[in-house]
């Protein structure tokens, strides 16, 4: 009993002072599936806040938004309020692909893609170099839109595949077939 005591003590003691380097958005649906052509008409618009509480860490906020397949999706950052705020967007789709942007307009990014499949795109806003982020605030306007050709998603953000698994070799040093179940 006592060594769980101190067991439990020593995790909340962790808990209560360890730095916190990023805070989850969880998952924004927008419920809207626009054919309007204004940009980021018809997106949600929301608050976020890159917390940096111990000036060190490469602070950041995350969320999940949802796209269906072959729609436009679109992440803006419209604005930013903090001195030596520099942010840059990743987002990573279902599949692994990433998309990346700084510096879309001025220094505020902006990532728009059609997306390749049905699901949750994560989303992460950082400094754009990996560095300690200065704590500050900005507005993130999200977006689904019809159409391949919605100016919405005119300059679309080229995608990066996630790079290729390696497969091991059979006792016979070859490669396994794609199929056999030593290749997953």
């Amino acid at each position: 009993m006592k060594k769980m005591l101190i067991m439990a003590s020593a995790g909340f003691c962790i808990s209560m002072f360890a730095p916190t380097t990023s805070q989850a958005g969880y998952e924004i649906f927008d419920p809207s599936v626009s054919s309007c052509t204004g940009l980021n008409c018809s997106s949600i618009v929301m608050g976020g806040t890159v917390l940096n509480s111990v000036g060190l860490s490469t602070a950041r906020w995350e969320a999940a938004v949802y796209a269906n397949r072959g729609e436009c999706l679109r992440l803006d950052e419209i604005a930013m309020f903090g001195t030596g705020a520099d942010d840059e967007i990743v987002v990573v789709g279902p599949n692994g692909t990433v998309w990346r942007n700084d510096d879309f307009t001025g220094l505020r990014p902006r990532v728009a893609f059609i997306a390749p499949l049905r699901g949750w795109y994560y989303v992460t806003i950082a400094r754009f170099n990996g560095a300690p982020a200065p704590e500050h605030d900005f507005y993130l306007a999200y977006g689904r839109y019809i159409g391949t050709g919605n100016p919405n998603c005119a300059s679309p953000t080229p995608g990066f595949a996630p790079a290729a698994p390696n497969k091991a070799p059979n006792a016979a040093g070859q490669s396994a077939p794609g199929g056999s179940p030593t290749a997953r």
